[in-house]
């Protein structure tokens, strides 16, 4: 009876370890399935031209929170994940491209106008990183996505969360 106890209490701690350690909020594991990432914290909250998008309502702690209270979604296409977006109001842009070169990347200056600024700049792992701030209302948003995934299926969707340029 003891060893029946013992195994119950080991298969049980098991499984919850296993299931809250399933998704790491700052792994940019794009083309991951849903439903291997999914530690039944994603909520579902909008679909938009064949993209789903989900809040992660589990743990999550990126380099963005010492800073600001973001806003996080997370995009989904035929249930592979596409793309992280983050959106923050209030921050300076050069302090956001400061921490770009310091922990990321060098931005390339895409588009510059009185209203807006967008940035752009390629990390490891095919993975591709965008940067648009609003001169005017201080709102930043940023997206990152797997390149090759993007070309697969991002061509099909036409809400394509990495294609903010002209917007």
């Amino acid at each position: 009876m003891r060893t029946f106890f013992f195994v119950a209490v080991f298969i049980f701690t098991a499984l919850c370890f296993q299931h809250a350690q399933a998704f790491e909020c700052g792994k940019l594991d794009f083309g991951a399935n849903m439903s291997d990432i999914d530690d039944g914290n994603f909520v579902f909250y909008m679909k938009k031209e064949g993209v789903s998008y989900y809040n992660y309502v589990g743990v999550c702690r990126l380099p963005v929170h010492q800073k600001a209270s973001p806003a996080i979604a997370y995009a989904f296409v035929d249930g592979k994940y596409y793309a992280r977006i983050i959106r923050v109001v209030g921050r300076d842009k050069n302090d956001i491209l400061a921490d770009m070169k310091a922990g990321l990347c060098s931005p390339i200056t895409v588009k510059t106008d009185g209203k807006v600024s967008l940035y752009r700049c390629d990390l490891p792992n095919d993975v591709e990183f965008k940067f648009k701030y609003d001169n005017k209302t201080g709102e930043a948003k940023t997206a990152a996505y797997s390149k090759s995934l993007r070309n697969q299926i991002g061509k099909n969707i036409k809400a394509d969360p990495a294609n903010f340029s002209e917007k």
